[in-house]
């Protein structure tokens, strides 16, 4: 049988899936409504048919979930993930595999991310950090040429550390986390007030000159520098939906980071790198991913 991988990328909005032959040959993406399966009353039967669909079509050695929330450690239980919650507290890729007949993994759906953009340098380095600001705040931790999960699966939620004479609400059921200043949430929120007549994905071409647009990319500079001065990484890899708005200022979020990073080793050896990512991204990572993990057991 010809190897083969099937992706998944699994997010609040859509659901990304793709297959990988041998030599990464790409084939049958596919993208639907998380909701289609995510609000049926069975949410994990129904996720196991959309994933049925492609099998019955093309067989695979393996699948790879990325989920949008914290997973135990061991990547056997989804923890907690506040846009599906009707998969919280259960072994999601244990139920699936038995469901389907095939290994089934899963990880966070941002180090399928950083995944494939650390398989886009010459050579895999030992340290990387990537943070992808979307609707939240992605942070994968690439450390001694591994992902690193942290003791209880909750290590890179850096969008989840208290910022002072914020008291906003967070739907992680804190207040004040950093995402709720930093984030596409925060600017949804400004635009509703501030630019009711500009397209989101305009914003920053209108309106980047605007003083509370100046002072979010400032926040958002200082929190990826207080990353960057704590684990000093080789690489900083910048991604995410509110970066690749037109017009964001991506060389002024560079400059600000630099300006904050411990000079000299820091300041000096971080290498900044920008994500190209499209819609195949996160499911391609998936598949990547796979690949990894299932080729290395048998």
């Amino acid at each position: 049988m010809t190897t083969r991988w099937l992706g998944i990328d699994i997010g609040g909005t859509g659901t990304r899936l793709q297959l990988m032959e041998a030599g990464r040959v790409w084939s049958s993406f596919r993208k639907v409504p998380t909701a289609s399966w995510a609000q049926q009353p069975d949410a994990l039967a129904a996720l196991g048919q959309l994933i049925a669909e492609t099998l019955e079509q093309q067989p695979v050695s393996g699948v790879m979930l990325g989920l949008p929330g914290i997973l135990s450690r061991d990547r056997q239980q989804v923890i907690s993930l506040p846009f599906i919650q009707a998969l919280d507290h259960q072994p999601v890729a244990a139920l699936l595999s038995e469901r389907l007949g095939v290994p089934v993994a899963m990880d966070k759906d941002v180090n399928h991310l950083m995944l494939w953009d650390l398989m886009q340098l010459e050579q895999l380095p030992e340290n990387a950090v990537g943070l992808y600001p979307g609707t939240g705040m992605g942070n994968s931790l690439w450390i001694n040429g591994r992902f690193y999960h942290g003791q209880h699966g909750g290590a890179g939620e850096l969008g989840h550390v208290p910022v002072a004479g914020n008291a906003l609400p967070c739907p992680c059921g804190n207040h004040g986390c950093a995402e709720t200043v930093t984030s596409g949430h925060w600017l949804s929120h400004w635009a509703q007030a501030n630019a009711t007549q500009t397209p989101m994905s305009a914003l920053f071409t209108h309106h980047g000159s605007d003083p509370a647009l100046q002072a979010f990319v400032q926040r958002l500079a200082q929190l990826i520098a207080t990353e960057m001065n704590i684990l000093d990484p080789e690489y900083l890899i910048l991604g995410g939906g509110v970066l690749a708005m037109a017009d964001f200022p991506l060389a002024q979020l560079r400059s600000q980071i630099q300006q904050h990073l411990r000079p000299p080793a820091t300041r000096d050896g971080l290498k900044i790198i920008f994500s190209q990512s499209t819609d195949h991204t996160g499911c391609r990572g998936a598949c990547l991913a796979a690949e990894r993990l299932f080729r290395s057991a048998q």
